[in-house]
């Protein structure tokens, strides 16, 4: 027996104090995001300034977009007109068709007068074959390309494709669906030409489209989601852009930039081998790779993170949609730790291997294990009566009002930065301070529990099966109708 009180006490000190330390560790982010957001205030100028000097200068880097589309016929036009909306001087579009089953590259060809013409593909890095290049005859259009190939089955495929045919020396990658904003490219593309050293990547922040009104391709209201698993994932997003991500660029150690929008320098990519079609944590692959490459070379790098929103993403809604998604994110932290494990703890690799890669595998891939455990762990103790009801509810209360605690902090820090252009700001804090207190209890477990699934399917060796989420399209705002009796207008 008293061999399992010994267990008994190891197992809640090593609970307590790894709470301690995750809070300690949100703590030291914050405070180095708060240090990126001052730095970006004070190196980075309002909108007009930069378009200003980028814009009238002959020495601005081109950029190509690269959007694989796969059965997007519900929204590919506006998508493709949100592109167009952007406002930089020298870009190109690349939509790649992964060999659509719908009517996807029909509207494309129909809606942008599309023909085929002769290109010259280089294979820099593998994709599946390119049936054909097609641009528009229409000048106003003279952006646009759009590569038809065959079936890859995910979008690293499909953004390798578009890797091949792109013209330019830095690329962006983003989702088809994703609605950007105006000055995005601006914004990244500041922090890459005032760099005293090379930038080879840029992650753009990034939250949810869901409840947004879009006009002409643009956010012209932006709002909080509505439904709560989207709202849930606002706070998420927000917690990983404007805390995480900015505190991992302070230190110059970010390991990760989303797919769904980030921009790259097409040389280093190429030379790191392009995405890997197998991983299904592409992005956080690809970019370990790239540092790898630049650690090797021996040459200096960074990579950045924008503190303004430059993206908006459409999220998953319903519980199924996000159970795929989460259990597909966890086999891919599973894939980093176990292909990458060279790169842990090691101080060849810099503050990425010393520090980065550690606290994900501490923090990140084992807090689920271990989450699951001291539920299992708690089930038991219950079972045979052995919980301290007042030191559990003391314990509790401790994570739970600091999760909430961290996130009211987060939203009190973006109202007061404005990072998100919220439509109506007093009442979107509210809905989402409403949120927060919730989250721990509802949306949390939820994402344990699929982080689990997802580690036993990779343990288990169970086949991959990746699957695009179904689109609804984002809210479009309904132009106004003249009244009934209006008089015909007059020339």
């Amino acid at each position: 027996m008293s061999t399992w009180i010994t267990i008994y006490y190891l197992f809640c000190y090593l609970i307590f104090g790894y709470s301690l330390a995750i809070m300690a560790s949100y703590l030291l982010f914050i405070l180095f995001s708060r240090s990126a957001q001052a730095g970006q205030r004070v190196d980075m100028p309002d909108d007009d300034t930069i378009r200003y000097q980028l814009k009238g200068s002959p020495l601005t880097p081109a950029v190509s977009i690269i959007a694989p589309a796969y059965n997007e016929e519900k929204t590919i036009i506006d998508n493709v007109n949100s592109l167009m909306q952007i406002d930089y001087p020298d870009y190109e579009i690349i939509i790649v068709n992964d060999a659509s089953s719908d009517h996807t590259l029909e509207l494309l060809i129909e809606n942008f007068e599309m023909v085929e013409v002769p290109y010259d593909v280089a294979m820099r890095v593998p994709s599946k074959p390119i049936k054909r290049v097609l641009k528009s005859t229409n000048p106003n259009f003279s952006k646009l390309v759009v590569v038809d190939k065959e079936r890859g089955g995910r979008k690293s495929d499909g953004s390798n494709a578009g890797i091949n045919v792109c013209s330019n020396k830095y690329f962006v990658c983003t989702d088809v669906d994703c609605v950007i904003e105006p000055m995005a490219l601006y914004r990244m593309m500041w922090l890459v030409v005032t760099s005293h050293v090379p930038m080879i990547g840029v992650s753009a922040t990034m939250l949810m489209s869901n409840g947004c009104v879009v006009e002409d391709g643009r956010v012209v209201e932006a709002r909080v989601p509505r439904s709560i698993l989207p709202m849930f994932q606002q706070l998420e997003y927000m917690r990983s852009f404007l805390i995480s991500k900015l505190g991992w660029s302070f230190i110059n150690s970010l390991p990760n930039i989303s797919g769904g929008f980030g921009l790259f320098d097409l040389d280093v990519v190429v030379k790191s081998g392009g995405y890997d079609n197998t991983s299904m944590a592409e992005d956080v692959d690809m970019l370990l790779r790239m540092i790898t490459y630049m650690r090797n070379s021996g040459k200096p790098y960074r990579v950045a993170q924008v503190a303004k929103v430059c993206c908006w993403t459409e999220g998953p809604s319903s519980l199924q949609a996000i159970y795929r998604q989460r259990v597909r994110w966890a086999r891919g932290l599973f894939e980093i730790v176990s292909h990458h494990w060279k790169l842990f703890f090691n101080p060849y690799y810099g503050v990425v291997g010393i520090f980065t890669l550690p606290f994900i595998f501490i923090f990140e891939f084992i807090a689920p294990m271990l989450e699951i455990s001291g539920f299992f762990f708690m089930v038991w103790l219950l079972f045979i009566g052995g919980i301290n009801w007042g030191t559990a509810a003391i314990v509790f209360g401790m994570i739970y009002l600091f999760s909430v605690l961290m996130c009211l902090f987060l939203l009190l820090f973006d109202y007061n930065t404005e990072a998100v252009p919220w439509y109506n700001r007093r009442r979107s804090y509210w809905h989402l301070a409403l949120a927060a207190m919730i989250e721990p209890i509802i949306y949390h477990p939820l994402i344990t529990y699929c982080s689990n699934v997802g580690y036993f399917q990779f343990i288990s060796g169970q086949t991959a099966v990746w699957k695009p989420i179904q689109r609804t399209g984002v809210k479009k705002r309904e132009k106004e109708k003249p009244a009934n009796n209006a008089p015909t207008p007059t020339k």
